[in-house]
């Protein structure tokens, strides 16, 4: 994996968001098209979280998002944004 400086770094864009709306994507396993408050605007993310969550698992949730991302069609949704996550296997 490519090592990158702190200089790089500083110009991800992190943001918290909150979580308004979520469902799934029609004809996708693994997606779900979120509505996220940013604070100063509402972005649509499409997230691969649906192997995971529900959609109501994640309304009124806040989440990490990559706010700078050039936006991205997928299925036919505009992604504007990604959504960091984690899990804990045990």
């Amino acid at each position: 994996m490519d090592e990158i400086d702190i200089e790089y770094f500083k110009k991800v864009d992190l943001r918290v968001g909150y979580v308004k709306h979520a469902e799934r994507i029609p004809g996708s396993k693994k997606l779900l098209r979120l509505v996220v408050d940013l604070g100063s605007e509402e972005r649509q993310i499409v997230a691969g979280l649906a192997e995971w969550y529900t959609p109501d698992q994640l309304v009124g949730k806040y989440v990490v998002v990559v706010a700078n991302l050039k936006p991205k069609k997928i299925m036919g949704y505009e992604s504007k944004g990604m959504i960091l996550a984690t899990c804990d296997e045990g």
